[in-house]
């Protein structure tokens, strides 16, 4: 009975190990972070995700301010994906300038922050189709940005607080609006001035706890800061430790 119990307790000790938490599908779950300046834009920001009860659509809020550029702002959500799979990402600085002409474009920022995921218009199409699509996006040197409903791509809805928001448009030439003429042009299109998607402000988002977040095993309810399915994870760990030590203390009194 107790080599039984052993052998249970490990198993399941060992289930845990090799499968880790459940994958988040984020139902309900609300995610923010700060949007910080990129290019010398002037910009400041914040930006917030909110999943769906039935974690399919989320609404995102986007607010910035103090863009140099009064023009069009087109806004993404960019991740790092190694086969169907985002994974951790980072948002550029200035020391990722590769040839070093003072202006971090697309092309530098891409392999830190992940190609689009999500294009953040204001209406119509959200995928990376319309990642160009400036005339969708919010223009301004403010940015009051909301819109619910949007699908979550598959890939990532386990992957929210992985993903980064970027908003593309700066004034590089100091005459406030979007120079269509500028002779540098944009690295991922010379339809469009490299001023129409460089990057200007960049955040990553974190999960917010507020009461029971869903996970995809069920809720977890906050606990101040103490992750219950850690500590039932302890607790399988435990009893296997416990069995194990009172099979080795009743052998040495045989």
């Amino acid at each position: 009975m107790r080599k039984s119990f052993t052998t249970m307790a490990l198993a399941g000790a060992a289930l845990l190990i090799a499968t880790g938490p459940a994958s988040a599908a984020h139902e309900g779950t609300s995610y923010e972070g700060t949007l910080n300046e990129l290019n010398a834009s002037g910009g400041s920001g914040d930006a917030s995700i909110t999943v769906s009860e039935d974690g399919e659509t989320f609404e995102v809020a986007v607010n910035a301010t103090g863009l140099n550029l009064d023009g069009p702002h087109a806004m993404h959500i960019h991740g790092v994906l190694e086969g169907d799979e985002i994974q951790a990402s980072a948002c550029p600085t200035m020391d990722d300038d590769a040839n070093g002409d003072g202006v971090l474009d697309v092309a530098e920022g891409v392999p830190l922050y992940g190609g689009i995921q999500v294009s953040l218009t204001t209406e119509g199409d959200t995928s990376p189709d319309s990642a160009l699509a400036v005339e969708r996006f919010p223009a301004g040197t403010e940015i009051k940005y909301l819109r619910g409903e949007i699908d979550i791509p598959d890939n990532v809805k386990p992957a929210l607080d992985k993903v980064h928001i970027v908003v593309h448009g700066l004034d590089e030439n100091g005459n406030g609006t979007l120079d269509m003429d500028q002779e540098e042009r944009s690295s991922l299109t010379d339809d469009l001035p490299r001023e129409a998607t460089a990057p200007v402000l960049c955040g990553e988002l974190t999960a917010v706890a507020s009461g029971a977040v869903q996970t995809g095993g069920g809720g977890t309810a906050d606990t101040g800061g103490i992750d219950t399915a850690a500590l039932a994870g302890l607790g399988v760990l435990g009893l296997a430790g416990l069995a194990i030590t009172r099979r080795r203390h009743l052998g040495s009194k045989a």
